[in-house]
């Protein structure tokens, strides 16, 4: 990147990006609910639990995205960490003790909502101090590239791990998480704009919701993304059920593994695509792309079904740097994070009812028919997209040029 940046700067981009790649460095998420069956060997069980991580998440957002915006990105940061590691090490020493699982489901619930939001108004902070607001697709491609990179060696390892012992996955997911603790210690603070204000509970959230209603293009990303995370988190969740119909078990953690290592270059050059199309352009087509890859994954059912299963992220990378930009040029300092937090709040608790109904569609029509139906589910969200291009071509035409 071709910008002129203080020692300090860089050094705190450095953490940012050393700290992106051990947090990803997690073996056990790539088959979340493989570990917990074969720890209660009941599948009902282990649909409970992911559930359970789901709903605890949900309701923890909006209250851990006003503790970051009150409290502090740096301080909400150490702790999503240290939870994160906690809920690991009860999964780990709870293999077959179903209530130690529960404390960690319930614990990896808040980790969760504390990093959801947080993250990215951490980013958008440190950059704005330097006056480089301007540049967060940059820096949020490039952390992300390096989180992808840690993901897809995490899917690479995980059937291996996984194929020894599987507490010996989830010790191994235990490490980085210690590790990723120091790391944010050292990450540097930063200041908010309520960090030394005594700011109610009810006015804060009046604040938020006052805000969401008076700005259409905020309205209009915020539903698109609450719908379009619902359906495209329970594709992924089917995602690794077609992958077995077509392959064998052990190779689930290679088809996981090239989904991941397929984001890397999207994630690095996405800051130079955005630049040469536009957010909102980069959006919609990075939408339309996922959507006709899986359609096709399940249309036309095949060994080359998984292939295209992976081929839906290509555009991953520049499509969710594209989203989180806009996003950040809509957002208010005083509730950077609380907003992105209110979003997760209602898109989990969207999620938690479509992963539901569509598992029953399950039961009847297999998961190839699920997947399928879940990329139905992707239509309002390209219409809202469109809606959003238009206004923005109406009230900014620069804002969606190609330049």
């Amino acid at each position: 990147m071709m910008y002129n940046l203080t020692v300090g700067l860089q050094n705190k981009i450095r953490l940012f990006r050393i700290f992106a790649f051990v947090h990803s460095l997690n073996f056990y998420l790539p088959i979340q609910l493989i570990y917990f069956y074969f720890a209660t060997q009941s599948y009902s069980l282990a649909a409970a639990l992911a559930a359970i991580i789901i709903v605890c998440s949900a309701l923890s957002e909006i209250p851990t995205g006003i503790f970051s915006d009150i409290v502090g990105r740096k301080q909400t940061h150490i702790l999503a960490t240290v939870l994160n590691a906690v809920s690991l090490g009860f999964y780990a020493i709870g293999f077959h003790n179903l209530w130690f699982l529960v404390i960690g489901a319930l614990i990896e619930g808040v980790s969760t909502a504390l990093y959801n939001g947080n993250t990215q108004a951490y980013l958008h902070n440190i950059l704005s101090e330097n006056n480089l607001e301007n540049q967060y697709h940059h820096y949020y491609g490039s952390v992300n590239a390096v989180a992808t990179i840690a993901s897809f060696i995490a899917a690479l390892f995980c059937g291996f791990l996984a194929s020894k012992t599987l507490p010996l996955l989830m010790w191994a997911s235990v490490v980085p998480q210690v590790i990723a603790i120091f790391i944010a210690f050292s990450m540097p603070a930063v200041r908010t704009v309520n960090s030394n204000t005594l700011v109610g509970l009810w006015s804060h959230l009046k604040g938020v919701i006052k805000e969401i209603r008076g700005n259409v293009n905020l309205q209009l990303l915020s539903i698109s993304k609450i719908l379009g995370n619902g359906a495209g988190l329970t594709a992924y969740q089917f995602q690794a059920l077609v992958i077995t119909a077509f392959w064998p078990l052990w190779a689930v953690g290679i088809a996981r593994a090239l989904q991941e290592v397929i984001n890397v270059p999207g994630f690095y050059f996405a800051g130079k695509i955005i630049k040469k199309f536009g957010e909102i352009k980069v959006l919609i087509f990075g939408t339309e792309q996922s959507v006709l890859s899986n359609i096709i994954a399940a249309i036309f059912p095949s060994v080359l079904s998984p292939i295209f299963i992976a081929s839906s992220g290509f555009l991953y990378g520049p499509s969710d740097t594209a989203e989180q930009t806009l996003f950040q040029k809509e957002f208010s300092d005083k509730q950077r994070a609380t907003i992105a937090s209110f979003n997760s709040f209602v898109g989990s608790l969207y999620f938690a009812a479509v992963s539901i109904s569509v598992g029953i569609f399950a039961n009847h029509f297999g998961p190839v028919s699920a997947l399928l139906l879940t990329q139905l589910l992707f239509v309002p969200t390209i219409v809202l997209q469109w809606v959003l291009f238009k206004r923005l071509k109406k009230h900014s035409p620069e804002a969606t040029s190609i330049s």
